[in-house]
């Protein structure tokens, strides 16, 4: 098994990428650093090609990390299984302007600086877009009590808790007797 510092060099130089591109298969990436915890080790595909200064690259990931839910706090095991594909660019190749909207093609770029193209930061990227906005352990998970802090998936309490509803409920209420009220021009 290869150790972490390892893995973080694992890569191509750009001028070593052949002009019909690179395949490579990667298994037992057990180690991401020390922000995620791998409970499957990662495997999966990538095909490298060099187009110009733009290097593209497809490729399928799969494994498993441990997260927390963000409702109740128990950590959780969450699958990854996704394809991909990211073109890079060197950095000095694109000008920042101070604000500028993305285009949904341009959301697919990420940036390389120097002559090497580190593997192990292009798999540790897709990684982390492929975690889910709301990490929940479970979909209708019911998270912990705001008086005492019981997971409310485990047992119940008998805290009194009284949910505010909307300020906008209102308007809901006027339009309901607006559908009622009959309108006559005149």
């Amino acid at each position: 098994m290869k150790n972490l510092s390892d893995w973080t060099s694992w890569g191509i130089s750009i001028e070593d990428i052949p002009p019909e591109g690179i395949s490579l298969n990667f298994e037992d990436l057990a180690h991401l650093g020390e922000d995620l915890k791998i409970v499957i080790p990662f495997s999966g595909t990538m095909k490298i090609k060099k187009v110009g200064l733009e290097i593209e690259v497809e490729g399928f990931l799969s494994g498993s990390i441990e997260l927390s839910c963000d409702r109740c706090l128990e950590t959780f095991a969450q699958k990854i299984e996704e394809d991909f594909k990211v073109t890079i660019v060197p950095k000095q190749a694109i000008r920042f302007e101070d604000e500028k909207e993305l285009e949904s093609k341009e959301l697919e770029i990420s940036f390389y600086e120097g002559d090497f193209l580190s593997f192990y930061d292009i798999i540790r990227e897709e990684i982390l877009l492929a975690l889910p906005f709301r990490k929940l352990c479970q979909t209708d998970c019911k998270g912990l009590c705001p008086k005492c802090g019981t997971n409310l998936n485990l047992e119940s309490c008998d805290c009194k808790i009284f949910r505010r509803t909307s300020p906008f409920a209102v308007l809901g209420d006027i339009l309901k007797k607006g559908e009622n009220t009959v309108i006559k021009e005149g």
